[in-house]
């Protein structure tokens, strides 16, 4: 069985943005394998097994493991200094209960899209992280991983027990499970970031709706007339996405999550998911970008926005008091840990947007998953292996903070640092594989800055539990196939980016004529049939998962 790869490595470059904001690390990856001629997964023999249909089985099987195994597991990021010390400790208690060893492999964040798409297409690992945001779904779908199903049942039933039936089911494409999710839920719901020790200095109101947000900011520039309001730069993200993230605070208004929700300007409520509106044509629009436009004309950021690059540290460095985009509650945990060590007397707080819209939901299950590669040496081995890191509490703990008395202790069941307690760089920090794939929300060790964020995420788990889909994510699991539309999809994403950015950052003199001509160039890129085609397939998805 023979899949094409080069249509997915392309639309990798796409989401390169997610991290870098630059798309051309995937592009130049799959230009290079095409010039190479490399146009499909090659067949190897576990391929060509595949394409046997074979009987279900239901019944656990005892593995052969008289040969040792030695895998390969591709984790994204940097390798921590102690990795072979780590490794070897790790790979005695694989080598005891499973027989086989793995090698961990990073890929460094630099160029990090390109390097993950030519190891699918090397097929070099045996075992790899997977996340929506590096195209877990159209990967799956061109066969760059084995079918799970049955040997989740035959070869790693604990595992499958561990997970849950529906986490796995939310990590199925076109039926099948090519991923196991962590078990540990993640909230990573948007919000706004922001210095509470202003707001109570000034007696101003929490920014938590866009008439406190307004509120608060004039407040500030009111009282301290030199302090900075909001950085906030053009960003590309979530896919092709173009636009201006002060946009994301419309996020306060929409339950379907203004910046983060849909593509090409549709949206879909969270309670009926399937009835798809015109956002981008609607007079909310129009009403938002002259929001837009009032507050840029208020000075909340710079009339240079557009072509400043992003300051990462402008909100921890005091240079802005509240941050909109791309936050999460483990950016404030951060947040709060950097204001502790600044001793300026700062104190960041945060307010998710769900809980002024309603809507809230952890990561998908597919936000940090493991799936073994097609090609693998032996699958069922290395599902085993990961049945073990993953279930057995002892191996886990080796995987993720290392050995315990050189690296780390346990003190009132909180996980300590032994060299950040001694002052010195850790050779071997929390999570040091950046193994997020693994987590076990049963064992996980919490850390001191934990505490905050768990109480973070009960108030969460309350509010997504009164949803009309509790606690589920039903977006991020949906993965898009433009290959009928592709040229369209790249139109309308340069129109995005000369037209709209504009328009959400309030920079031009007339907001209806600026709306008028994005429209129109809208229409002439093609815009249309993106929409038709992107429709279907959004609600068939809906219809597959049940989301109606």
């Amino acid at each position: 069985m023979k899949k094409k790869v080069l249509s997915v490595l392309l639309s990798m470059a796409m989401v390169a943005g997610v991290i870098t904001g630059c798309g051309g690390a995937a592009q130049s990856a799959a230009d290079q394998l095409e010039a190479e001629g490399v146009t499909e997964i090659p067949q190897t023999e576990s391929t060509a097994e595949a394409t046997t249909e074979a009987p279900a089985e239901t019944e656990a099987k005892e593995l052969d493991l008289s040969q040792q195994v030695d895998l390969v597991f591709y984790v994204m990021g940097d390798a921590p200094q102690d990795e072979e010390l780590v490794e070897d400790a790790l790979n005695e208690k694989l080598l005891e209960k499973c027989n086989a060893t793995v090698d961990m492999q990073f890929s460094t964040w630099t160029d990090f899209q390109q390097k993950y798409a030519n190891e699918i297409t090397a097929q070099s690992a045996d075992l790899i992280y997977i996340a929506n945001w590096l195209n877990y779904g159209q990967l799956a779908s061109s066969g760059a991983f084995e079918e799970l199903d049955e040997m989740l049942d035959t070869v790693a039933p604990e595992l499958k027990a561990t997970v849950g039936d529906s986490a796995l089911n939310m990590c199925k494409v076109d039926g099948k499970i090519y991923a196991v999710p962590n078990t540990w839920a993640e909230y990573v719901c948007n919000g706004v970031k922001y210095r509470e020790d202003l707001r109570a200095k000034y007696d101003l109101p929490v920014p938590d709706s866009l008439e406190n947000l307004e509120a608060y900011l004039l407040g500030i520039k009111e009282n301290e007339p030199g302090q900075g309001l909001l950085t906030v730069t053009t960003e590309e993200s979530q896919g092709f996405k173009t636009g201006f993230d002060a946009a994301w605070a419309l996020n306060f208004k929409y339950p379907w999550v203004a910046n983060n929700g849909l593509d090409y300007g549709l949206a879909a409520n969270y309670d009926t998911p399937t009835d798809v509106y015109d956002y981008w044509y609607s007079d909310d629009f129009v009403d938002d970008m002259k929001l837009m436009k009032k507050w840029a004309d208020l000075g909340f950021w710079s009339k240079s926005a557009l072509s400043d690059t992003n300051n990462s540290d402008a909100y921890k460095n005091g240079l802005c008091v509240a941050e909109v985009a791309g936050q999460n509650p483990n950016k404030q945990v951060t947040a709060i840990a950097d204001f502790e060590n600044a001793g300026q007397g700062w104190e960041s707080a945060y307010v998710a947007y769900g809980e002024t819209n309603g809507v809230i939901y952890p990561g998908h299950a597919t936000q940090n998953g493991t799936a073994i590669v097609r090609g693998c040496k032996d699958p069922e081995r290395a599902l085993l292996v990961l049945q073990t890191l993953l279930c057995d509490e002892e191996t886990n703990a080796i995987l993720q903070y290392g050995i315990k008395g050189t690296h780390y202790d346990v003190v009132d069941g909180i996980y300590k640092n032994l060299q950040e307690e001694a002052g010195e760089t850790p050779t071997f920090p929390y999570e040091g594989f950046n193994t997020w794939n693994i987590r076990n929300g049963e064992t996980k060790l919490p850390q001191k800055t934990d505490v905050a964020l768990q109480e973070m995420f009960d108030k969460y788990a309350v509010l997504g539990a009164k949803t009309k889909f509790p606690n589920v994510n039903i977006y991020d699991g949906f993965a898009e196939n433009y290959d009928s539309y592709s040229a369209e999809r790249s139109a309308v994403s340069n129109v995005m980016r000369q037209y709209l950015a504009p328009l959400q950052a309030g920079l031009v003199d007339d907001v209806d004529a600026a709306v008028e001509e994005f429209r129109s160039k809208m229409k002439e890129a093609g815009i249309d049939k993106c929409r038709e085609e992107y429709t279907k397939q959004w609600v068939a998805y809906c219809e597959e998962y049940d989301y109606k």
